[in-house]
């Protein structure tokens, strides 16, 4: 009985002690999830200022580049030069240098001085027909002196451009110029958490990695080549990013080898899920860690259930030796009596001297002699 139950207790205290250590290791893998989100989130609003910041600091000098082309504009157009010339010179400068574009109007806003010869453009007010270009037109009407416009997409074709336009000099006009905005993506890309991503699944310190802004469209995707990850989402997987944003709770959970972490991304202020992210990571280590707890509880079983029956053993017998001998001890002992044998010959009576004949034992007649008369 005392073993049973000894074997009932180290087994339960087994089963405690390795799902006490799944709970913690699973615990600790929500814990990095959290982080890594944290560190995306950080990563994510430095590279937005850093853009920003380098953008406004662009913005800036290309007004300076579109004031000094609306006073060369001015001074050539007031000596006589024809455009044609204009146009050489502005896609001289646009071949040797970093700028672009130039885009000079006249007063009804129709470009007629480009580097783009084959695009012939017109300004236009109306955000519907020009959701890009639109905001330039009050440089003529002289609402502003000075427009930077973030970089976007044209309306021309598919290229991202940063455009930045002041008025004219000599009469009304829009003096734009323009810059190719791939390397804002590019400096983007290498200070964001694009680059963070790429850097933690290329150390293989994660399988894969995924960020889904808040309507689950992927930003950013990677993974270890060779491995076996779905490039597309899951309904179930998003579901469950909708839930992680919706909570903002960090989830985890494990699929087969990999542990899944799922968690979001929250603005600067902290009050809102801006984005989510989904870690893949391997969980090896996490299932070594479990089996080499059960093989620790499994040995600590086995030396308590060694321990336990040979404690019993003594137990026993110390409890019933005592027993043993009290009840040896109150057992009375009945001693026997050796019956001699007699011959048939001699079964008549003792003998004149008061012995059974064949009988080495004396036997003394216990009739008492008459007494004489």
């Amino acid at each position: 009985m005392v073993t049973a139950l000894l074997v009932v207790a180290v087994l339960a205290s087994a089963t405690v002690l390795t799902w006490t250590s799944r709970h913690a290791l699973l615990l600790e893998a929500e814990t990095q999830g959290r982080l890594l989100a944290r560190l995306l989130a950080i990563t994510a609003r430095f590279a937005s200022e850093v853009t920003n910041e380098v953008e406004g600091a662009i913005g800036e000098q290309m007004i300076v580049e579109a004031t000094i082309a609306a006073h060369l504009v001015a001074l050539a157009e007031s000596a006589g030069v024809k455009p044609e010339r204009i146009n050489a010179h502005l896609r001289a400068i646009s071949r040797d240098t970093v700028l672009s574009e130039f885009w000079i109007t006249d007063e009804k806003g129709h470009a007629y001085l480009r580097t783009m010869a084959d695009v012939d453009f017109t300004f236009s007010p109306d955000p519907q027909k020009q959701p890009q270009a639109h905001i330039f037109w009050p440089l003529l009407t002289g609402q502003r002196r000075a427009v930077v416009q973030e970089a976007r997409q044209r309306e021309v074709d598919t290229q991202v451009f940063k455009y930045a336009a002041v008025a004219g000099i000599d009469k009304p006009r829009i003096v734009q110029v323009g810059y190719q905005a791939a390397f804002l993506e590019h400096l983007r890309n290498r200070v964001g958490m694009g680059r963070l991503v790429e850097e933690l699944v290329t150390g293989r310190n994660v399988i894969a990695m995924r960020v889904v802004d808040h309507t689950i469209v992927t930003l950013v995707y990677s993974a270890v080549p060779g491995e076996d990850i779905p490039q597309e989402l899951s309904e179930d997987e998003k579901t469950e990013l909708r839930e992680v944003m919706s909570e903002r709770q960090t989830r985890s959970y494990l699929d087969g080898s990999v542990l899944k972490i799922m968690a979001p991304i929250m603005s600067e202020h902290g009050n809102q899920a801006i984005a989510a992210t989904i870690v893949h990571l391997p969980a090896e280590r996490f299932l070594e860690a479990i089996r080499r707890n059960l093989r620790l509880a499994g040995v600590v079983a086995a030396g308590v259930l060694s321990v336990g029956l040979v404690a019993s053993v003594i137990l026993a017998r110390w409890v019933t030796g005592p027993v043993s001998r009290l009840t040896a001890a109150a057992t009375p002992s009945r001693p026997t009596r050796s019956i001699p044998r007699v011959s048939r010959k001699s079964r008549g009576g003792p003998t004149s001297s008061g012995t059974w004949p064949g009988s080495s034992t004396a036997w003394r007649s216990r009739s008492t002699p008459a007494s004489s008369a």
